[in-house]
């Protein structure tokens, strides 16, 4: 009898265990079918949305924390998290009133303190949120939810820069957070956005988890850009970190993942009719390739040698490599960007290696220290623009030194000022977003007060200082475009950094996805699997 019994429990429970398969496959399936699996280009391990340009921190910001405004396809700045807002006669003083019924993901109400906060730690790490802080006579909460912004004199880009839409983003945070230093970065990821971080689940530059924030309020207006309702249709969100784009087409070709950030032109063959995926351009203003040189090291502390480089750049070279295909790549010259507001062909030198090599040496430079080139090995994009630029400097007769990292080891040794010797650098490649550089506020190779406030390669150019703050506080758009003109041309001049060219990245992502937006930043809400 007690065999009997031992046996028919054992039965039973191989019959229970059995039957729970189905429900445990039927689990699995509802989980794939309300995650959002993406992999960027590449998987920052900063998640502070104000310490990094980083395009994956910026992209993640935009799921978790929400604007005051955002900025649609026509440029122009809507209402966010404000409600309404009035502006003074005298063009002195705005009054900002918040949505009602704003809340962290912690279950704490928005504040206008929360805002102030937030605004003000942006404004200490961007190059628009700088300019901002100058124009700024007072910044205060007036009540819970009403902000005053008072400024000194009329600037007519005040919402311009709350909406800003590129890294970094004025993203706000619980005062508490955001009171954290600019130079520190912030120890607790909390935001209002659609959808709130995983703290549990996150493994640096493996795993970012997200899930939906179910008290999140949208907006009624449709989505557009940065703008509009932001809509969770997607229960988790995962960003995965992938080695290389190889791997991660294959991964989307397999439905492991649901969407690559940027998928290069030589792996665009794999998208055919039985791959179950798309790959399409989701920005048409794309990006801009550049290359900074370090203006505190020698060689490139002598203007004359970054002149001489200027002249010895072919930008149809990098064209044709950064991309992949020439077609998705023009050799645009232009500081803000071609098809953008402030395009000129002003200053823009040309190419003339003959010139170069005699200015080199005018300028007496020593070519027996090789130069430190900072390579990033695993984005495909820089890492083609590196390729380009050594053979240029060895044609030169330079010594280079090609130190190649990952994109984080770039994002930290980027930053050391100090000479090659103790970890600094010369020469560097990076790409941005081609609405970022559009204005000379916004664009942050523009900024030449040299260090800190300057973004690396830290130019220092008191006169493109003052045509900034002369395009801040010009009366009128034909002004500012006057002074944008003569802002490259001074650019160019004095060789702040070149743009190499202007170039678009397909995005991939499953069939079965729908509500993918166009935008020069990758938002991952209003997506869902049907």
């Amino acid at each position: 009898m007690t065999q009997f019994r031992f046996w028919s429990l054992a039965a039973l429970a191989a019959s229970t265990f059995l039957a729970a398969l189905p429900a445990q496959a039927q689990t699995q399936a509802q989980t794939l079918a309300t995650t959002l699996k993406v992999a960027p280009e590449t998987l920052s391990r900063v998640l502070d949305p104000h310490f990094t340009t980083s395009f994956t921190t910026r992209d993640l910001g935009y799921l978790i924390y929400d604007t005051l405004f955002a900025v649609d396809d026509k440029f122009e700045p809507k209402p966010q998290m404000v409600e309404r807002y009035t502006i003074s006669p005298d063009k002195l003083t705005y009054t900002f009133v918040l949505r009602p019924g704003l809340k962290w993901h912690d279950g704490q109400p928005v504040t206008a303190a929360d805002c102030v906060a937030s605004i003000q730690r942006w404004g200490s790490r961007d190059s628009m949120g700088q300019t901002l802080a100058k124009f700024t006579a007072a910044l205060e909460a007036v009540d819970a939810n009403t902000i005053k912004l008072v400024l000194k004199e009329p600037y007519g880009l005040v919402l311009d820069s709350l909406a800003k839409i590129g890294a970094p983003v004025p993203f706000m945070m619980p005062e508490r957070i955001a009171k954290t230093p600019g130079s520190e970065q912030v120890k607790e990821i909390v935001g209002s956005g659609p959808y709130k971080f995983r703290a549990d689940l996150h493994e640096p530059g493996v795993k970012i988890v997200l899930d939906k924030f179910t008290d999140y309020k949208p907006r009624s207006e449709p989505p557009n850009w940065a703008s509009g309702a932001k809509i969770a249709k997607m229960d988790r969100v995962e960003m995965l970190g992938m080695p290389d784009a190889q791997t991660q087409v294959s991964a989307l070709i397999r439905g492991e993942v649901d969407y690559l950030e940027r998928v290069p032109a030589d792996l665009l063959p794999l998208f055919d009719a039985k791959s179950g995926a798309k790959a399409e351009v989701v920005s048409k203003y794309g990006f801009q390739a550049i290359m900074r040189m370090n203006h505190l090291q020698p060689p490139f502390d002598n203007l004359k040698v970054r002149q001489a480089i200027a002249r010895a750049v072919d930008r149809s070279m990098y064209a044709a490599v950064v991309a992949g295909d020439p077609k998705f790549a023009t050799d645009c010259a232009a500081i803000f960007g071609c098809g953008m507001p402030y395009e000129s062909k002003a200053g823009i030198p040309s190419f003339d290696i003959a010139a170069a090599k005699a200015m080199l040496k005018e300028a007496n430079v020593d070519m027996s220290k090789p130069l430190v080139m900072l390579h990033v090995a695993n984005a495909p994009g820089i890492a083609a623009l590196g390729n380009v630029t050594r053979q240029v400097l060895v044609d030169l007769g330079f010594k280079v030194d090609m130190v190649s990292m990952d994109f984080q080891t770039f994002a930290t040794r980027r930053l050391n000022t100090g000479p090659v010797d103790k970890g600094g650098w010369n020469l560097a490649h990076t790409t941005n977003s081609v609405p970022d550089q559009g204005n000379p506020l916004s664009n942050p190779f523009l900024v030449a007060s040299g260090p800190p406030a300057s973004a690396w390669g830290w130019p220092k150019d008191e006169k493109t200082e003052e045509l900034r703050l002369k395009f801040a506080t010009a009366p009128d758009e034909a002004a500012r475009k006057t002074i944008a003109t003569e802002i490259q041309a001074r650019a160019y001049e004095q060789v702040l950094y070149l743009p190499l060219a202007q170039f678009t990245t397909p995005s991939a992502w499953r069939n079965n996805l729908e509500g993918v937006l166009k935008s020069p930043v990758m938002l991952l809400y209003n997506i869902e699997k049907k």
